[in-house]
């Protein structure tokens, strides 16, 4: 989807910032709109060639993207998407995207779920009690664990009770052709009744599944958030934006009405 019709939708919506995920051509057309209402957050692994990274590599150069981070075209990593190529996070080959994240103090999300039904994604690597090797050597890392780690609850909630510094998305359960209503619900419903309210961020994996649904896929994500019967409204407005402004450090006016 172009910016242009992307940023229409979102205005609509009043959505006043994002955390906008893809590769760096991507990054850049977006940001030449509104570099102050943007966060570029690189996805890596690449799972489709070609490959931006250092001579088509899957994965990025460590030198290449610390330089990105310097010139401020990169300040999150996100989606990190290892689970698709069946990779842990505590594979060594993550290690170091670890620790420049720590050094670099930026924001990490990584997809830890199921994804959509029948598309045959690792499950195994999508454990989020698999981060808490990386957390214990990198107790700096600020982590959001995207789709909030579903189905896994028990085991997000474990990683969220001892881990402070991860939050969870619930981008990508909104709808009912991803994940039954249901399901959302009683996923939702633990980590609020574990004390994780201002733990979750909401997320839309907008303008998926295609730009002729984005508004419609959008629209569902919020509208489950406000007509959500067990969150209070100080819940909702945490969910919609004051947890991410806090998570982010973006300055709270972002939120005011």
């Amino acid at each position: 989807m172009a910016p242009e019709h992307a940023i229409a939708i979102l205005n609509s919506m009043n959505v006043r910032y994002a955390l906008i995920s893809g590769l760096p051509e991507a990054l850049r057309r977006w940001m030449q709109h509104d570099a102050s209402r943007f966060l570029p957050a690189l996805v890596f692994p690449c799972l489709r060639a070609p490959c931006p990274f250092d001579g088509d590599q899957v994965f990025p150069g460590v030198a290449w993207l610390d330089g990105e981070l310097k010139a401020g075209r990169v300040r999150a990593f996100a989606e990190v998407v290892s689970e698709y190529l069946g990779i842990s996070p505590a594979d060594p080959k993550m290690e170091p995207y670890w620790a420049l994240a720590e050094a670099s103090d930026v924001p990490v999300g990584i997809h830890m779920g199921a994804g959509r039904p029948g598309m045959g994604i690792p499950m195994a690597p999508g454990d989020p009690l698999l981060l808490e090797q990386v957390l214990l050597r990198h107790k700096g890392l600020r982590v959001i664990v995207m789709h909030a780690g579903w189905p896994r609850l028990e085991s997000m909630i474990a990683l969220m009770y001892s881990h402070p510094n991860v939050y969870v998305d619930v981008a990508a359960l909104q709808l009912d052709t991803d994940i039954t209503r249901p399901a959302y619900m009683r996923h939702l419903r633990g980590l609020v009744e574990a004390g994780f309210g201002k733990r979750i961020l909401f997320g839309s994996d907008f303008p998926a599944p295609s730009d002729a649904r984005a508004a419609e896929y959008l629209k569902a994500g919020i509208d489950v958030i406000l007509g959500v019967d067990f969150l209070t409204t100080e819940q909702k407005s945490d969910i919609l934006c004051g947890n991410a402004a806090r998570f982010l450090r973006l300055d709270a006016s972002v939120c005011s009405p």
